[in-house]
């Protein structure tokens, strides 16, 4: 996928990640594992790829502090622009933003003390050229940490989700479905991060058990973000039967009244 043809697919997008976007800065698990790999500090000079509506730029914008600073990045402007809105909502006066591919950075080398991206990297025209410029802006012995989704085995949350919407709409996407997943593999994502030259390079995969109550549409979050303009055009009745198609799709992970669900992430991180 072109980076113009990329960034009109998150750009239709970008309405329903608003909607669905946490009100605080997100201390999600997530975020603050990247925070961590990156070695982020108060004071630290900090690039975000692919920001998205904000993730995890205001998290780090918190840790950085009024010392530090935080440039949000994304190929979509109007993505972009959720993160630009929850900033401006939380007061954070050290974020710039910046509308740019992570393939070709406006920056000066050397530039950052860390580099983050979360759920990007798969979703670039370039992977490797993304990573050698991660590279080229950081400062020398400065981090980088990428994460990218576990296995499709080790995220029935979002697997069971994907296969069941599809086949209820009679959809092939397949190929969105594969690179949701791109780099998910054992040492996959580390070896991008060797080919670009990074150094001390580590690789972690983290799986955790997500309980859910029965009863209420738990996915209705993930299912706007993925399916949102299908969803949208949906009747009542219509979507009464796709929810109940996916309430069935999940009934195999119902245990003691409640739904018990995998999500998983891989992060590579490594020195400049």
């Amino acid at each position: 996928m072109s980076d113009e043809t990329q960034s009109e697919f998150w750009t239709k997008r970008a309405e329903h990640w608003q909607k669905t976007a946490p009100k605080d800065a997100s201390a999600s698990d997530a975020n603050q594992l990247l925070i961590r790999c990156a070695d982020i500090g108060p004071g630290k000079r900090c690039l975000d790829l692919a920001s998205g509506v904000g993730d995890p730029a205001l998290s780090i914008a918190l840790v950085v502090g009024e010392s530090g600073s935080v440039v949000a990045s994304d190929a979509s402007a109007k993505m972009l622009q959720g993160a630009r809105d929850r900033a401006a909502e939380l007061g954070l006066g050290n974020m710039s933003f910046e509308n740019t591919s992570m393939e070709a950075l406006p920056f000066e080398d050397h530039a950052f003390d860390a580099v983050t991206c979360r759920f990007g990297l798969m979703h670039a025209g370039d992977p490797l050229a993304g990573l050698r410029e991660a590279r080229r802006v950081l400062r020398p012995g400065g981090k980088a940490a990428f994460m990218v989704h576990g296995p499709a085995d080790k995220n029935t949350q979002w697997t069971v989700l994907h296969l069941s919407v599809q086949a209820f709409l009679d959809i092939d996407d397949q190929a969105r479905f594969d690179k949701h997943y791109k780099f998910s593999a054992d040492g996959e994502l580390a070896a991008l991060f060797a080919e670009a030259g990074f150094t001390d390079i580590q690789d972690e995969l983290t799986v955790t058990t997500i309980t859910e109550d029965v009863g209420g549409n738990f996915w209705e979050k993930s299912l706007l973000r993925s399916f949102g303009n299908r969803v949208e055009g949906l009747d009542a009745d219509a979507l009464a039967a796709l929810n109940e198609a996916v309430a069935e799709a999940f009934l195999p992970f119902r245990k003691n009244g409640t739904y018990e669900l995998w999500s998983s992430n891989r992060v590579a991180w490594g020195a400049a």
